[in-house]
């Protein structure tokens, strides 16, 4: 009986594949698995998705009708590093925890502005001026006053018009402090104005994920190859381009080809005076106040002139627009730039606003600034006896 012929061994071609495969399996078994547990270089979750990584730290998020706003509950203690401390209480807002409702026999006074006014500047929450402009009237007054802060970075009137309708008249306030220039200045000076700022403000972009792609977001090896061999991150590393139309187009003067500044002007016009509208159809009180500015760190730019002349006429505009409606004014703009200017001639530099070599430090204040302001407008607030 003939026997079975012995089975032919495998090629070497075939064994060489075979191993191949299994290296790399195990490579990529090990490349999975490792960086999970030891931290390295190039491969820690915060380089692999620094986009994840910053919106999780980050102090806004999106909204869908303001763009975004600032995220409630958000932390950031003072470092070595970074001894700035901020603290947003449960509703979003830069101070104190606050409910909805007012507490009864509360004089509740609501800030608009931006950045100047949220605390972009000061040392912490508990220093900017909002919080400074209670503890002055607190010890002007024996009511109960509380002074809550809607300003968010990056906002103008356009957006705190909406924040006030959505938010702002919900905390019943009696006063409504509005805060705001620079940042309407710029929109107005941004090439293609519209009406509604459309050609400033961008839409903030939702990703929908595929099921895959939720599948791939949980690989290590998919992420590095979308992190260092894509141009994933150069287009997504910057938070401007979330929230401001063509951002980085214009550079290094955004403002130097205005395309029509008198529309932009008449919309802060416009804006103003439906704020003013708005709160008082909401049985609240209204205080337009001119935003200080050291008008020097304007000449970094190219449109200089442009952004000089343009303040001017907003400044005039918040004036104007408080004589037409019958709203008091503060003019706070003038006690904080003549402090500024007396204290740079006799030191060469001033204690108001931040330092001149920091970005974007026309308005922003230290806590010197901040509190000159807030004592600035207690003492308006009690001229007007507009605590009642």
């Amino acid at each position: 009986m003939p026997q079975d012929a012995p089975s032919s061994p495998r090629s070497p071609l075939v064994r060489g594949l075979l191993l191949s495969l299994a290296t790399l399996l195990v490579l990529l078994v090990a490349f999975e698995t490792v960086p999970r547990f030891v931290a390295i270089d190039k491969l820690k979750p915060e380089e692999l998705d620094p986009l994840a990584a910053a919106f999780k730290d980050s102090r806004i998020q999106p909204h869908p009708y303001l763009a975004y706003a600032n995220r409630p509950g958000f932390q950031k203690p003072a470092t070595a590093k970074d001894p700035v401390e901020v603290a947003h209480n449960s509703l979003g807002f830069n101070s104190a925890e606050v409910t909805w409702n007012k507490p009864q026999g509360t004089f509740r006074i609501v800030c608009l502005g931006g950045s100047s006014t949220y605390g972009i500047g000061p040392s912490s929450t508990w220093t900017n001026w909002p919080v400074k402009l209670g503890e002055e009237l607190g010890a002007r007054s024996a009511r109960s006053i509380e002074v809550v802060n809607l300003g968010c970075q990056g906002y103008s009137t356009f957006e705190s018009q909406i924040n006030l309708a959505l938010r702002g008249v919900d905390l019943e306030p009696d006063l409504v402090v509005v805060y705001h220039t620079i940042n309407d200045l710029r929109c107005a000076l941004y090439p293609g104005v519209a009406r509604d700022n459309t050609h400033w403000r961008a839409v903030w972009p939702v990703d929908r994920e595929l099921p895959l792609e939720s599948a791939l977001e949980r690989s290590i090896t998919y992420k590095a190859w979308r992190r260092y061999m894509t141009s994933w991150w150069e287009e997504r590393q910057n938070l401007g381009s979330y929230v401001i139309v063509d951002f980085g187009k214009y550079a290094p003067d955004d403002y130097a080809q205005p395309s029509d500044p008198d529309l932009g002007f008449d919309a802060y016009r416009r804006n103003l005076v439906n704020i003013v509208a708005l709160a008082r159809a909401h049985g609240a009180e209204v205080l337009l106040v001119t935003e200080a500015c050291r008008m020097g760190d304007l000449d970094r730019f190219g449109s200089a002139a442009l952004q000089r002349a343009g303040y001017e006429r907003m400044t005039q505009l918040i004036k104007d627009v408080a004589q037409e409606r019958g709203v008091p004014l503060c003019d706070a703009r003038a006690v904080l730039e003549s402090t500024a200017d007396a204290q740079r001639a006799e030191s060469g530099t001033d204690r108001i606003f931040v330092r001149p070599d920091k970005k974007n430090g026309e308005v922003h204040m230290t806590n010197e600034g901040c509190l000159l302001l807030a004592q600035t407008l207690a003492k308006r607030i009690a001229e007007l006896g507009l605590v009642k």
